[in-house]
């Protein structure tokens, strides 16, 4: 399935309007042992993230990103640009926005919102996470940080839509869901973000 660029821009409103599939969706691509947040966990940290959508060639493409292993936190993982909420954020929007400037060198000028998903635990490092779709009318000049990002992923959106990209693969010598694009395999927080964001535009169709 292929979404056209201006298909998905003038169907935004509509995109944030939507009720969110939720965790019935990202429980799609959630690992078995996967543990579920307890309200009265105290040691919760926020952060934020942001799924860009943007046009290759008139194709509507997201990017992820190889976390370097110099980094603190999920470090030589596949993810999202994103970061821990600052004092100074005054939202979780400016979080993810300020991560992407940081991270890949996408300037907060050219990001246009569109939509919210649903909060997400991830229990290895204790953070609740707020994700959200963004777009950018052209390729951003992505400028990567070599001190947090080994490389950059670019996914054409119709992968993710499309069943093909869905399968399962040992990780720690347990089965887990993952989408694979391309060889790149994704998984766990990351690939339930994603679960949730092919089952809402899936429902613009």
């Amino acid at each position: 399935m292929h979404v056209e660029l201006n298909d998905l821009l003038i169907n935004s409103v509509k995109l944030s309007e939507i009720p969110k599939p939720g965790i019935s969706s990202q429980l799609k691509m959630a690992p078995r042992f996967r543990k579920v947040c307890s309200k009265k966990n105290n040691k919760l940290k926020f952060a934020a993230t942001i799924m860009l959508l943007y046009p290759i060639n008139l194709a509507l493409h997201f990017c992820l990103i190889r976390r370097s292993i110099k980094t603190d936190t999920h470090s030589n993982q596949i993810g999202f640009p994103g970061g821990k909420k600052d004092k100074s954020d005054k939202s979780y929007w400016d979080t993810a926005i300020r991560e992407l400037g940081e991270e890949i060198g996408v300037k907060k000028e050219e990001v246009f919102y569109l939509t919210n998903l649903s909060k997400i635990f991830i229990p290895a490092s204790n953070f609740v996470v707020y994700p959200f779709i963004a777009r950018t009318d052209k390729r951003p000049n992505f400028k990567l940080n070599q001190e947090e990002v080994d490389y950059l992923i670019e996914v054409k959106l119709s992968m993710l839509l499309s069943k093909t990209s869905i399968g399962t693969s040992k990780v720690l010598n347990i089965k887990v869901p993952v989408f694979n694009f391309a060889g790149e395999k994704v998984w766990g927080a990351t690939a339930m973000i994603l679960s949730e964001a092919r089952d809402l535009i899936l429902l613009l169709k």
